[in-house]
């Protein structure tokens, strides 16, 4: 690997694109919420609510996205690219037609979907509505998704940022114009908030492809449908599929996380969503350094670089943790304020303090999880990040949310302490299991 590819390649480089692609949509999500906040906080609830059916259902995509861009990572630094090629054209095909199946379900089945969740009867309907069409454009949102990370794989953090910029403000302008009835347009409250998240994310799908034709100059849609898989489905899931099973796990534990909060009532459900919004922030840091760092590890591993690619997780950690940290305190100390933005009911804001607290610890303990998993993950060591990532989800998050937020009867921060205790096993172990590679990789070398 060339003295310019590997500076292209530190933490660094990596990271700040992405940390600010992130910083970007957590500000415009933030600012989005405020908006949807002004038709009421079951307006909110429903888009929370249906955002996390989406998400959960986007899961299925998680082990050809996850397997296919580490290849492609590893390809690209090993300098395949035709190989590199092949998986990407790879892994469009089956967005492709999942993502046309997909859009179908949501099209027909978003009040199904929002039933068997439990979402509350005053948030239903303001769901159904927005669920049924940003769930039609599911392909578009999968195609962008699977477009954006094969871009990053192969060294360019800065295209994708660009991209996200360019999405995110047209996104916003289109909810001022859409939601409030602006410059001639109709009022269209959660209807316009909806349509703005398609028409947005369309144009960000076409400026990717752009993007994925630069690097890959000779990749054609024909190629897309001829092209064959030579052994690829079979080398995506080994590493695809382990993570695909712990991302399905944790959509689906949500699942259960957000019939539990929903149990406990709108104003718990409504907290939790706010609370979810704003501490994005410090999770959106964790994941770009993770996201950075499994990209530094794939591409090192398949350059065969491999003393450097161990010494790249504590290179990650030191200022994941001391930044998420300071962070999360800063939310803490501002949470009235913050919480006063969304909403002005008293309950509400006093419901979610205490979890803020508890966020102090569970995120720093985050950035733990994302870095060390992402690495795991990178180097084949998948299937132990998913055994271990599926107890802990079922156990300790929607499980232990169960007992402690519902049969103890501690609430908002019962959810809380249970995500706390999940986070705090799985990264201990994962750190455990990193030193045992290295110390393997050391004495075979």
């Amino acid at each position: 690997m060339k003295e310019k590819e590997l500076k292209a390649l530190s933490l660094s480089v990596l990271t700040w694109p992405i940390l600010i692609e992130m910083l970007l949509q957590f500000i415009m999500g933030t600012i989005d919420t405020l908006m949807v906040s002004k038709i009421g906080d079951n307006a909110v609830s429903a888009v929370g609510v249906s955002n996390q059916v989406f998400q959960t259902i986007l899961t299925l995509f998680a082990a050809i996205n996850a397997g296919a861009t580490i290849l492609t990572a590893r390809a690209w630094g090993s300098n395949s690219r035709e190989h590199a090629q092949k998986v990407v054209l790879f892994g469009l095909k089956v967005n492709l037609i999942i993502g046309v199946a997909l859009s179908l379900l949501f099209f027909f089945g978003s009040s199904t979907l929002l039933g068997i969740m439990g979402a509350p009867s005053g948030v239903r309907s303001y769901a159904n509505d927005y669920l049924t069409i940003i769930g039609s454009c599911t392909l578009i949102t999968v195609l962008q998704t699977f477009i954006s990370a094969t871009i990053r794989s192969i060294g360019n953090t800065k295209g994708p940022m660009q991209i996200a910029i360019g999405m995110n403000v047209l996104h916003l302008f289109l909810n001022y114009i859409l939601i409030f009835g602006e410059l001639g347009f109709p009022a269209m409250g959660i209807h316009g908030a909806a349509i703005s998240t398609c028409i947005s994310r369309g144009l960000a799908m076409a400026a990717s492809i752009i993007l994925l034709l630069r690097g890959f100059p000779k990749l054609s849609l024909h190629m897309v449908w001829s092209g064959k898989a030579e052994g690829l489905w079979k080398e995506i899931m080994r590493i695809g599929l382990p993570v695909s099973v712990t991302a399905v796990s944790w959509g689906y534990s949500q699942i259960v996380l957000i019939s539990v909060l929903s149990a406990m009532g709108e104003q718990s459900l409504a907290a939790y969503t706010y609370l979810s919004t704003v501490q994005q922030l410090p999770w959106l840091i964790a994941s770009s350094i993770g996201t950075a760092l499994q990209i530094r590890v794939a591409q090192f591993y398949g350059a065969g670089l491999i003393k450097d690619m161990f010494k790249s997780l504590n290179a990650a950690l030191k200022p994941g943790l001391i930044l998420v940290f300071v962070v999360s305190l800063g939310l803490l100390l501002s949470s009235s304020v913050l919480m006063s933005w969304f909403t002005q009911d008293t309950k509400i804001i006093h419901l979610a303090y205490p979890a803020f607290v508890l966020c102090v610890i569970w995120q720093p303990v985050r950035v733990i999880g994302f870095c060390a998993s992402g690495a795991l993950n990178a180097i084949g060591d998948a299937k132990i990040v998913a055994i271990l990532s599926i107890i802990g989800m079922w156990v300790f998050t929607a499980g232990g949310s169960y007992v402690l937020g519902i049969l103890l009867g501690y609430g908002l921060v019962g959810v809380f302490i249970a995500m706390l205790c999940d986070e705090l096993l799985r990264s201990g172990y994962y750190l455990f299991r990193w030193k045992v590679r290295s110390r393997r990789e050391a004495a075979a070398n």
